[in-house]
């Protein structure tokens, strides 16, 4: 009996992870959460460019909570207010139904001060389900790809992730409501809506890393900031007018308790074009491994192929997580990361 599935938003992303469970045989698409009445009762393969399936997508929520289930691939867009998203994804929890979240919103929702964490387990025992976060970034370089690059250490100091990322090519939504491009100056910052949104989630991550080595933390300290256009930009349809933002630069370094511990830091370089004066973009991410040996990695998408972003990358981070989560107990699934460098082995 094939594995049912709920697509939990049908952007690029969301339409790829269609497309992946279409031609899985182990899958099958039962339900399509959309957001916009055009898509509204459109067939989810018709979305996603391939022959209809046979499911129609549906802008109510709750019948898709009702409906039979195993797993959900929870894809909202980030927003500055994620309450909606998240009281959704505790419904589909209590349902009974798995939750493999790709949003980046919630890699380690227990660090969350706002309690969410605990409501998330609540509604895990309640549903006997299981959420687990995963992706690309937040969701994968970090969280798993930089802690087994350690295994290849006899010590480590620090853990630097950095992602460097000329954002062009992304949609007006992506750019726009979802980053922040385009905003007076002053409108982007630690204490606006969309600073908020990204200390969310970033500050979860540092934290997921930071347990995957057994450090303890008393706390994440973040800086931003923002780089005006020196020159109106048209990208995605629309523009980026001079002086408004044209660059985002941020870090999270997480502080140990103990000063000998691992330090675990994540920094962030967007630009919504390759000419932003002091925003200096290489496409990709980089880990560097302070330690005996020092290690430097970089991964981008072959430039071969001619395109920075691959929406297929969600794919890989996903599909191969549901048996994992299907096997799971209920509660709070976080990525295991085979043998990672730590200084102790106390639990």
């Amino acid at each position: 009996m094939p594995i049912r599935v709920i697509q939990w938003g049908a952007g690029l992303n969301g339409q790829s992870l269609i497309r992946a469970v279409a031609a899985h045989p182990d899958l099958e698409l039962v339900g399509c959460r959309v957001w916009t009445d055009p898509k509204d009762g459109v067939d989810a393969g018709v979305i996603a460019g391939i022959e209809p399936l046979g499911v129609l997508a549906t802008t109510d929520a709750q019948s898709l909570i009702d409906l039979d289930a195993d797993v959900v691939l929870f894809l909202p867009a980030m927003a500055p207010d994620m309450s909606g998203t998240d009281a959704e994804a505790l419904a589909l929890l209590r349902s009974g139904k798995n939750v493999i979240s790709l949003s980046g919103a919630d890699s380690m929702p227990t660090a969350r001060a706002d309690g969410y964490g605990e409501r998330v387990q609540a509604a895990c025992q309640d549903g006997g389900s299981t959420f687990h976060a995963t992706g690309v970034n937040p969701g994968f370089i970090a969280e798993r790809l930089a802690p087994t690059l350690t295994g290849l250490c006899a010590d480590v100091t620090a853990v630097t992730v950095s992602e460097s990322y000329d954002c062009s090519n992304s949609t007006a939504a992506l750019l726009f409501d979802t980053m922040g491009f385009g905003l007076p100056v002053g409108e982007w910052s630690g204490d606006s809506a969309f600073g908020q949104m990204f200390n969310r989630a970033f500050d979860q991550l540092i934290h997921n890393m930071a347990a995957t080595f057994g450090v303890e933390l008393s706390g994440v300290e973040w800086t931003c900031r923002t780089t005006p256009a020196h020159r109106d930009i048209e990208v995605a349809g629309r523009t980026v007018a001079t002086g408004t933002v044209a660059g985002i630069t941020q870090t999270w370094t997480g502080v140990p308790k103990d000063p000998d511990q691992i330090q675990v830091v994540k920094s962030t370089q967007w630009a919504c074009a390759d000419d932003v004066p002091g925003v200096p973009v290489s496409r990709g991410w980089t880990v560097n491994v302070r330690g005996k040996p020092n290690l430097l990695l970089h991964l981008e998408s072959d430039p071969e192929d001619g395109v920075t972003y691959y929406p297929e990358n969600m794919v890989g981070a996903g599909i191969p997580a549901i048996p994992e989560v299907l096997a799971a107990p209920p509660g709070i699934l976080h990525p295991p990361v085979f043998a990672p460098f730590k200084r102790r082995f106390v639990t």
